[in-house]
């Protein structure tokens, strides 16, 4: 007779059924831990693309173009740092774990100098204020991949979509507090003081951090969640302290094909993205004529649209594949810019429609990252998170600049046009990607169902 997982493992029927059924159901507790790092660093990411440009363009009196140059050192930045730092946390061994040390040492210093950025602009000193927001960004780099790369480490194939969904979601409430502090603490004028609202980012970072470290057992997650997918019937290597020097490679075409077509998707995602987080704040206030923090007000309204369809859209991926779900994702990010585009000026029904393409953010990002995660051993989640974040970030070099140049040159009405075209084009290389689930929910409970059956 053929041998069961239950058999193999010595558990008894009904536990395992009782483990079967939380495997297809997210471990909530470990899964709202690992979101916090990423929940505090998109609390300074929200205020980054937001308020910075603002204070190049009215502090600094920088063009459009010339603050898009400088908003993309930060990418250009992490197109060094990401990738080394995901690599080196691969390979790094500590009885904290792999990630842990980089998340706590690298927040705990961007709580202490991202105060400093307002602080500088507040003083109108230009070589200060770049000095201190690179420094900022260097710190953000050093957690920034280990952090996102926990998140697979600690949750079987499967879920992932969901535990990435519950991530993203975590991140926007992280970003509807700052919004919110920004409506609040920003007045609508020229050149406010932003100190207010760095301190509540700085506070955002520490706590979440905090919280994180004292709860948080990076090891005991990484051994359960091996468990876990051993009972799936989907084992994971045994993580090792290094891949024999980080040389592990994909030596399936077809998964390296896969691979390059989910990140040149990621690429042009992130094109489209980073254009209205980045400019959102100018576009507001020429176009629509909200000065100061107004801006945040439609932003929020994203980010909430965002917030809502998180879980249903990873529930939805899971059912039809992740694959699909971009599709779908893809078609909102680019029908509601052009509708935004086509308004003579703003109204309620703009609302909407930035809602249309909040939802079809969170849905393209949600999915993306976890499509490439099926492609990474035990052994590479950090150095493939590095790979994402390269596709990501370089995209985010370019598209401050040319959506900036769009703006000054073309016409500020231009910029969701750009948008839409960005997010068409991401749709493209998904065609050749044969890798995008390892197993639906259906065909865990299939398989679960058939090992009981054969039990019995």
């Amino acid at each position: 007779m053929t041998e069961t997982p239950t058999e193999v493992s010595g558990e008894k029927p009904s536990e395992k059924k009782a483990a079967g059924r939380s495997l297809t159901k997210l471990n909530m507790r470990r899964t709202v831990l690992v979101t916090l790092p990423f929940m505090g660093a998109l609390t300074f990411w929200q205020a980054y693309d937001g308020l910075v440009p603002l204070m190049f363009k009215n502090t600094f009196g920088m063009g459009d173009t010339l603050t898009g140059v400088f908003m993309s050192l930060d990418n250009v930045l992490a197109l060094f740092m990401l990738p080394l730092m995901g690599a080196l946390s691969d390979r790094t061994t500590t009885r904290w774990g792999r990630r842990t040390p980089f998340i706590v040492v690298g927040a705990l210093l961007a709580a202490a100098l991202t105060p400093l950025i307002a602080v500088a602009n507040a003083m109108h000193n230009l070589p200060l204020f770049v000095t201190v927001l690179v420094a900022t960004l260097v710190v953000l780099s050093i957690y920034r991949s280990p952090s996102v790369a926990l998140m697979p480490d600690v949750t079987p194939r499967p879920v992932r979509s969901k535990a990435d969904a519950f991530n993203s979601l975590m991140a926007a409430v992280g970003g509807v507090i700052v919004l919110v502090a920004i409506a609040l603490l920003v007045p609508a004028e020229e050149k406010p003081d932003y100190i207010p609202v760095y301190l509540v980012i700085s506070f955002m970072l520490l706590v979440t951090t905090i919280i994180f470290m004292v709860l948080f057992r990076e090891p005991k997650e990484v051994a359960a969640m091996h468990r876990e997918s051993a009972e799936l019937g989907i084992p994971e290597d045994e993580i090792e302290a290094s891949d024999e020097g980080g040389k592990e490679r994909e030596t399936d075409p077809v998964k390296r094909r896969s691979l390059v077509c989910v990140l040149v998707c990621v690429f042009f995602y992130f094109m489209s993205n980073n254009a209205v987080t980045s400019g959102i704040s100018r576009y507001a206030d020429v176009v629509w004529g909200m000065a100061g923090g107004s801006y945040a007000q439609v932003q929020t309204v994203a980010t909430l649209a965002a917030i809502v369809a998180y879980m249903p859209m990873a529930e939805l991926s899971c059912k039809i594949g992740r694959k699909v779900t971009t599709y779908i994702g893809i078609a909102l990010m680019v029908v509601s810019p052009l509708l935004i585009s086509g308004a003579t000026g703003f109204s309620a029904i703009i609302y909407v429609w930035v809602a249309l393409f909040g939802i079809g953010m969170a849905t393209v990002s949600l999915t993306v990252y976890p499509m490439i995660m099926e492609l990474a051993s035990a052994n590479t989640t950090g150095r493939y998170t590095g790979f994402y974040y390269t596709a990501s970030m370089s995209a985010q070099v370019v598209t401050p600049i040319l959506s900036g140049a769009v703006m000054q040159f073309v016409g500020y009405q231009y910029l969701y046009v750009y948008v839409a075209i960005c997010a068409a084009i991401s749709a493209v290389p998904l065609l050749f990607v044969k890798n995008a689930d390892s197993l639906t929910m259906d065909e865990v409970r299939e398989r679960q169902a058939a090992a009981e059956g054969e039990k019995r």
